[in-house]
C-alpha cells in the first residue's frame, strides 16, 4: 500500500483508458480549495445541470471495481453528465509519473502514503477543508487521517482521503505442513522446511520494504528527517551502522546461508512455489490472499511474521505499515468536482466494496468493526502484524535504492562459497548510510 508499492502492475496506459458516460448531479458538498467548476476536459454548464470529463488512475487490477464505483456515483448524482476517464497506474510510484506533468495527469489518482511528501512538496495535492476534512477525520481511523497528514510550519495540513490501511507484511503458512511452535520463529520455520525438503520464500533481496523489518525488530534502529517548510529534506540521519546493525546483518548472513530460506524471489515466483508445492510458507500481504488460498485451501494459516535470532536473542520482525491515500490533482481544472469523486470513492460503502472485491483492510471505523472484517483470516493477521509495525511515513527520500541493494553482494558471495567477514558486513552498512544521511545545510 511503498510501496503498494511494486505488487501492483506497474503500467500506465492512457492510451487505453476508457470512458463511461452517464448522466449525474451536482449535490453542493463542496470543500474549501476554492476549484472552479471546469472539468480537466473542460466542463460546460447547461440549465439542467454541468458536464464534467474526470481523469481517474488506479492499479490495473482495480480498474473494473473503480469504473463500478464510477457508475454508482454517476447514478447517485443524476443532473449532471460525467465522462470518466481511467487510467492505469500502481499506487507503488504513482508520485512519479503524476510529477512529470501536473496539467496534464489524473484529476484523482491513488497512491502510497509514503510519497505524500514528495506530492506536497511538489504542490500536487489539493488540501483537504471544512466539512469534508471533518467528516473523512470522523470516519476514518486517526493513523489513517496521520498518513494523509503533513506537519507544516507546526500546523497539521491534511492532503488526501484515507483509502486502505493494511499495506503490510506477515507470514502466510501451510497448516498441513507447520504448526503453531514451528512458525513462532525464523528458525522453527526454517527447520521444519528443510526436513521437509521444503523452501520458505522471503524477499529479502532487492527489496528494501522486506528486508527493513530485520532492522526494525530493534526499535533503537531508525531514522530521523527534518524538513524545511515546503517539506524538502534538509537533514537524515540513519544510523543502522552501529553495533546493534552489525548484529542484525550478521543474523542476515546466518538466515541467507540457509538453503531452505528463498530471498530471491517475487510475487510470481512466491505464488508459482505455492501453487507447486515447493514453499510451504511464505512472507506477503493481502494481495497474494486469494491466489494463496486456491492452492491451500484451509490449509492456509496466516499470522504475524516470527521471530528472529539477533544478538544471541529472539527479536520480533517488525513490518512496516502503509495506507493507501486517495488524492486530488491541485492542478485539476475541476478541483472541487475532483475532491467530491474522492470522498465517494473512500466512503464507507466503497471500502466495503474494496474489502469484498479484492481483500483490501478498511481505515473507516464502521467497515473494521463489522463482523465480516474482524473474522476475516487476513484481516485478524493484518490487526496482530500491526502491533509489530513501523508507520510508513517519512521514510528518507534516498533509502529505498541502497537498502534494496544492501544484501545482494552478501548473496552473491555466499552462493559462490566466499567468505563474508563481519568488516565485509560493516563496509555495506557504512556505505548504505553514507548514501542515506544528509547534513543540514
Amino acid at each position: 500500500m511503498k510501496k503498494i508499492v511494486k505488487i501492483l502492475a506497474l503500467v500506465m496506459a492512457f492510451s487505453i483508458f476508457t470512458c463511461v458516460f452517464m448522466a449525474c448531479s451536482d449535490d453542493g458538498n463542496t470543500d474549501n480549495n476554492g476549484g472552479n467548476n471546469t472539468s480537466t476536459g473542460g466542463n460546460t454548464s447547461t440549465g439542467e445541470g454541468s458536464k464534467y470529463t474526470l481523469v481517474v488512475w488506479g492499479a490495473q487490477e482495480d480498474q473494473a471495481m473503480l469504473k463500478e464505483m464510477c457508475n454508482a456515483y454517476a447514478a447517485a448524482n443524476p443532473q449532471n453528465t460525467y465522462k470518466f476517464l481511467f487510467g492505469v497506474q500502481s499506487e507503488s510510484d504513482a508520485a512519479d509519473k503524476v510529477l512529470n506533468d501536473l496539467t496534464s495527469g489524473p484529476d484523482v489518482f491513488s497512491f502510497a502514503s509514503d510519497q505524500i511528501n514528495k506530492l506536497v512538496t511538489a504542490g500536487a495535492l489539493a488540501r483537504l477543508g471544512g466539512n469534508i476534512l471533518e467528516e473523512v477525520k470522523s470516519i476514518n481511523s486517526a493513523e489513517s487521517v496521520d498518513a494523509a497528514t503533513v506537519k507544516i510550519n507546526g500546523e497539521d495540513m491534511t492532503y488526501a482521503y484515507p483509502s486502505t490501511g493494511d499495506n503490510c507484511y506477515f507470514l502466510y503458512y501451510d497448516k498441513s505442513k507447520l504448526n503453531l511452535d514451528d512458525v513462532a520463529t525464523l528458525d522453527g520455520i526454517l527447520a521444519k522446511a528443510a526436513s521437509l525438503n521444503k523452501k520458505v520464500h522471503y524477499k529479502l533481496n532487492e527489496d528494501g520494504w522486506y528486508l527493513s523489518s530485520f532492522f526494525f525488530s530493534n526499535p533503537n534502529l531508525k531514522y530521523d528527517v527534518t524538513y524545511d517548510a515546503n517539506m524538502t529534506e534538509t537533514a537524515v540521519s540513519l544510523n543502522y551502522n552501529n553495533a546493534e546493525g552489525l548484529e542484525v546483518m550478521k543474523a542476515l548472513r546466518s538466515y541467507l546461508s540457509n538453503g531452505a530460506l528463498v530471498a530471491n524471489t517475487d510475487d510470481a515466483k512466491l505464488l508459482n512455489a505455492v501453487a507447486n508445492g515447493e514453499a510451504i510458507a511464505a512472507v506477503s500481504g493481502t494481495w497474494n490472499a486469494k491466489a494463496i488460498q486456491a492452492a491451500w485451501g484451509d490449509n492456509m494459516g496466516v499470522i504475524k511474521l516470527p521471530t528472529a535470532t539477533i544478538g544471541g536473542q529472539q527479536k520480533q520482525l517488525t513490518s512496516y505499515f502503509g495506507y493507501k491515500l486517495m488524492g486530488v490533482n491541485n492542478m485539476s481544472k475541476n478541483k472541487g468536482e475532483a475532491h467530491k469523486l474522492a470522498m465517494w470513492l473512500t466512503n464507507q460503502q466503497n471500502q466495503l466494496l474494496r474489502f469484498q472485491t479484492r481483500g483490501f483492510g478498511p481505515t473507516n471505523k464502521v467497515v473494521a468493526d463489522m463482523d465480516i472484517v474482524k473474522n476475516d483470516l487476513v484481516m485478524s493477521a493484518v490487526f496482530s502484524q500491526q502491533q509489530y509495525s513501523r508507520t510508513q511515513k517519512g521514510v528518507p527520500g534516498a533509502y529505498w535504492t541502497p537498502m534494496s541493494s544492501l544484501v545482494t553482494s552478501i548473496i552473491t558471495s555466499l552462493q559462490n562459497g566466499e567468505e563474508v567477514t563481519d568488516a565485509t558486513l560493516q563496509e555495506s552498512l557504512d556505505a548504505l548510510v553514507d548514501a542515506v544521511n544528509k547534513t543540514a545545510e
